[in-house]
């Protein structure tokens, strides 16, 4: 199911003349073609643009390969991937409440944890590896956190920069006692993690996702989400920054470490 999600092939799909393929998810970014009609497009991912949807796409042109970024869905390929991803969430979240309805009819003891209500929660995130703003290599399995936050925001949203910044409090208080955090801005530069952070100082490291992670766990650009993960990587919370978000961390390094 990620698969048809992340990658959407279309061998009849058609551009229009003139679309451009750029090398950046900024209209102001370098054009490295315009798409032809007769180019055959795979959409490989959605990412967060300045003010379109950014789509990093792939086209095969005279048996080369172009890889590029378009904004907006004026492309048939990228309009039809955009259209099964939105069925299959639409389908996700039938699937939730067909659940949430059956869960309802079993009693469930007063001592035990209520199910949690986003499907990533039990998913096992792997592991990537990606250099943060300042050129440095990050890898999840490098955090080595008895709890780790991992906080998915777009430098074109407000919304999710605060999401960002909310769990300062939260990685100062517990740092010390095994928490370690990650920022993916959902954009592929770089360098709109500092235009965007440049009067915020936050002690983790922010990474550009320029592979997809985003979109592999089905994160919106335009909000943003912060999971927590316990040492072995599992999610055990998915969400916004909130009491939840805060109870898991406490639980899992109030945990013997054993465990």
């Amino acid at each position: 199911m990620h698969t048809l999600l992340l990658l959407a092939f279309f061998q009849a799909a058609t551009a229009p003349q003139g679309v451009p393929l750029r090398s950046g998810c900024s209209g102001d970014d370098p054009l490295i073609a315009s798409l032809r009609p007769d180019d055959r497009v795979e959409v490989q991912t959605a990412l967060s643009g300045d003010s379109l949807t950014c789509y990093k796409i792939s086209v095969i042109r005279d048996q080369s390969t172009l890889t590029g970024y378009v904004l907006g869905e004026s492309l048939s390929a990228i309009s039809i991937f955009v259209h099964r991803r939105e069925r299959a969430s639409e389908e996700s979240a039938k699937l939730e409440a067909r659940m949430a309805r059956e869960a309802t009819r079993i009693k469930t003891p007063a001592n035990e944890p209520t199910k949690p209500s986003d499907p990533l929660v039990s998913t096992q995130f792997e592991d990537f590896t990606g250099r943060d703003s300042m050129g440095k290599l990050v890898s999840l399995s490098g955090l080595r956190g008895r709890a780790t936050i991992i906080t998915f925001w777009s430098p074109a949203s407000p919304r999710s920069i605060a999401e960002l910044t909310h769990t300062l409090p939260l990685y100062n208080q517990f740092h010390k006692n095994g928490l370690a955090a990650v920022g993916v801005s959902m954009d592929p530069k770089s360098a709109h993690i500092s235009e965007s952070l440049d009067d915020i100082t936050l002690p983790w490291p922010q990474m550009a996702d320029q592979s997809g992670l985003a979109s592999r766990y089905h994160i919106d650009p335009r909000a943003g989400k912060t999971l927590v993960l316990d040492a072995s990587h599992r999610i055990v919370a998915a969400g916004p920054m909130g009491p939840e978000i805060v109870k898991a961390v406490q639980q899992l390094l109030d945990a013997p470490a054993s465990q």
